[in-house]
């Protein structure tokens, strides 16, 4: 509720603030003498030395409250912080009346105990008011129609952040009842109030007695291992409870989030190995005040390129898109982040080589980080020219580009797809990697990052999966036994980053991806993040491999090798073979089968050049194509 006069008091705050102090060091004079003298102001002349002496006692607090900005602060926010500015004005406000009263000579006989006690009543008084009010409104707040009682789970700084903020709330819609934590020192204390009742083996006593409905895990710094342990501890077979996780060091240290910015527990949070958290001090020398050019700006892996890097504050950013709309949003969205990067958002296609080269020629990149590609696998097989087109040639386009006017370093993003290929998605970006790495020699050094799927990327399974939550089921799955290696995408992103950084040239860089996830307890830990039972409410369907997939990816051809690289989880593979001639005729005699659509020719080419892909044979290519 507003009250009518409430723009009247913020108005003028300050002015009542100062009343008020001034009431208070009269309270504090005076309940000083009432104390002394027994509830009365003293015989013969102490009434005259207090009447005397209150003005100047008024006077000193109001002058020491304006430096220690006792006028600023928000009373409902009071803090330990507040308290200790109260005490030093106190005892310097106290110290300067005691210096007056004494040495003026015009209050002989004033009391001494009157000095103390006035310190100590103005305290009493400002801090009292200041707790009284914050107190009354963590208690008496208005609530939600429909309030929640919340489990802490940390009783560190992320947890101290956040039940003071949901205690200081205009609204109150959580109740923290408590904290969980491994630290056993702190197992039975009290933490603003609230009690530690134990570690995660106490988390079901807990929501049981108080009727927990949700769980905040405030550990920005928590494993997936950890999550998944403390959802594991939480499951009640009659209890439904929803969860809630801080923001991750990354995006706390990024600037991207605070730590108090709780957020639905997602599925990146589920990784079966630690989420990963590279150095990122190289990437900031090597970016800062460079022109850096990114292709697919738009999508979910080349957009949060772009907003990683506009945090290393390049000069100029462009934005290479083929979507119109997908490139508005990045625009917009680093325009209003960024105002002090030029930032050009260019529509347009690789392969249109007139409009790349004057690209080029008006804004020379320094460094490329290119992310544009068809990667919907099953898609790539019913249109394997245009996955052609754009994969290889459009890459064999950018970089041409990219050495005929220096740029320093080329970075493309590949996938495990490419590795022993089955579909054409897969072959069209083995392809590209060998345009990349067998090149001549020239400035630019050219490099390949290979991941495995990203999570919420748009060829990622985990769109694919919500939707079908979303409408209420059921969830496909190819087989119980598909296997993955997934990492988020500022995971990935980070990869690419830190690669750059390297100054190697023609290498394969793959971050330690740890151990594959299978696909359906992937599915399954989705429809329990979405509130729902699997079997009871949403079911999962095995509906068999479809063409171009495979049972397993691996990072790694037969052929190739890794080495440990000086930055701790990332891995580099360098080929010894290479033939550059041989992919030079191969760009050469695509580009002229692809226009006259001389599927025999390519598929043969295909073949030479990649004698480990393990399908489609050109039958199956022919009969998938247009489907």
């Amino acid at each position: 509720m507003t009250l009518p006069f409430n723009d009247k008091i913020i108005k003028n705050r300050v002015s009542i603030i100062i009343f008020l102090h001034a009431l208070f060091a009269s309270g504090a004079l005076y309940l000083s003498f009432m104390l002394r003298f027994d509830f009365t102001l003293g015989p013969a002349n102490y009434p005259h030395l207090f009447l005397y002496s209150l003005p100047v006692n008024i006077i000193v607090f109001l002058v020491v409250s304006i430096f220690f900005n006792l006028y600023q602060g928000i009373w409902r926010y009071v803090s330990i912080d507040d308290l200790k500015d109260i005490v030093q004005a106190s005892a310097l406000a106290s110290l300067i009346f005691l210096f007056i009263i004494h040495f003026s000579g015009q209050f002989i006989g004033y009391p001494r105990s009157v000095y103390v006690m006035n310190f100590a009543f103005f305290i009493i008084l400002n801090g009292g008011t200041r707790f009284a009010i914050r107190l009354y409104r963590e208690s008496f707040a208005p609530q939600g129609e429909n309030v929640k009682n919340v489990l802490i789970i940390g009783a560190g700084k992320a947890g101290n952040e956040i039940v003071r903020t949901l205690k200081a709330a205009k609204k109150r819609d959580y109740v923290p009842v408590g904290f969980i934590d491994r630290d056993t020192s702190l197992h039975q204390k009290r933490i603003q109030g609230l009690k530690v009742f134990g570690d995660i083996g106490q988390i079901k006593s807990v929501i049981k007695k108080f009727r927990v409905h949700e769980v905040f895990i405030a550990i920005p710094e928590a494993s997936n291992k950890t999550v998944q342990s403390i959802m594991q501890a939480s499951k009640l077979p009659d209890w439904e409870v929803k969860f809630k996780i801080v923001p991750s060091m990354l995006d706390i240290m990024s600037g991207k989030l605070q730590i108090n910015q709780i957020r639905d527990v997602s599925i990146e949070d589920l990784l079966s190995r630690p989420n990963i958290t590279l150095d990122d001090s190289h990437i900031r020398k090597q970016l800062a005040a460079k022109t850096v050019l990114i292709t697919g700006a738009g999508g979910s892996i080349g957009s949060e390129i772009c907003y990683q890097i506009a945090s290393y504050r390049p000069a100029r950013m462009i934005l290479l898109d083929a979507s119109e709309q997908c490139g508005y949003q990045v625009d917009q969205e680093l325009k209003k982040r960024y105002k002090d990067i030029a930032i050009h958002t260019i529509v347009g296609n690789m392969l249109d080589t007139g409009f790349m080269e004057l690209l080029f020629r008006t804004f020379t990149p320094d460094y490329i980080y290119h992310a544009a590609a068809y990667k919907h696998v099953h898609l790539m097989e019913w249109n394997p020219l245009a996955c052609l087109k754009n994969n290889v040639l459009g890459t064999a386009v950018l970089a041409s580009l990219a050495e005929r006017f220096g740029v320093k370093q080329f970075v493309m993003i590949s996938t495990d797809k490419a590795v022993n290929p089955k579909g054409m998605m897969g072959i069209s970006k083995r392809l590209a990697e060998r345009v990349i790495l067998e090149r001549y020699p020239s400035g630019t050094l050219f490099n390949i990052v290979r991941f495995g799927n990203v999570l919420g990327s748009s060829g990622s399974v985990i769109p694919l999966f919500q939707k079908q939550i979303r409408d209420g089921g059921p969830v496909t799955v190819t087989s119980p036994d598909t296997r993955r290696f997934f990492m988020s995408i500022p995971e990935a992103v980070q990869l690419v980053l830190q690669a750059s950084t390297l100054n190697e040239s023609k290498a394969i860089f793959m971050l330690e991806m740890g151990e594959p996830v299978k696909i359906v307890d992937l599915a399954t830990n989705l429809i329990e993040l979405s509130g729902f039972k699997v079997g009871e409410d949403i079911e999962i369907v095995f509906t068999g491999m479809r063409h171009g997939e495979k049972m397993d990816e691996v990072l790694l051809c037969d052929a190739e090798d890794v080495v440990p690289t000086k930055i701790d989880k990332i891995r580099i593979q360098k080929r010894n073979h290479h033939d550059p001639d041989r992919v030079e005729k191969f760009i050469h005699d695509l580009k002229s089968n692809v226009e006259l659509g001389n599927l025999k020719a390519i598929y043969n080419d295909i073949t030479e050049l990649i004698p480990e892909m393990t399908g489609p044979s050109f039958e199956e290519l022919m009969e998938r194509m247009f489907s």
